[in-house]
């Protein structure tokens, strides 16, 4: 799912059942979104991510996402801890 508002995409969600994982899908729908936002007119995209997940942030980095910011504790688990949220950007010009 995404969001274009002028030149900038934001990635509000991309996710895989648990047996889906490691298949590449996250990878090719990103990459997916990507190539129509740019068709689009995008000239960046924006996503945040769990500090925690290391997964997502494995593959936004090998995707030549930048992290740019960070919202401390912004994330509120069931248990009751906190987890930081990532920003990351990626120019598409």
């Amino acid at each position: 799912m995404r969001r274009l508002v002028l030149d900038e995409v934001e990635i509000l969600t991309v996710a895989c059942s648990p047996e889906a994982q490691r298949q590449g899908l996250a990878r090719r729908a990103t990459l997916a979104l990507i190539e129509t936002s740019a068709a689009l007119g995008a000239r960046s995209v924006f996503l945040e991510v769990a500090a925690d997940n290391a997964p997502a942030l494995g593959l936004y980095k090998s995707l030549d996402f930048e992290h740019v910011g960070r919202r401390a504790g912004y994330y509120k688990r069931r248990d009751g801890t906190t987890c930081d949220a990532l920003i990351f950007r990626k120019l598409l010009t």
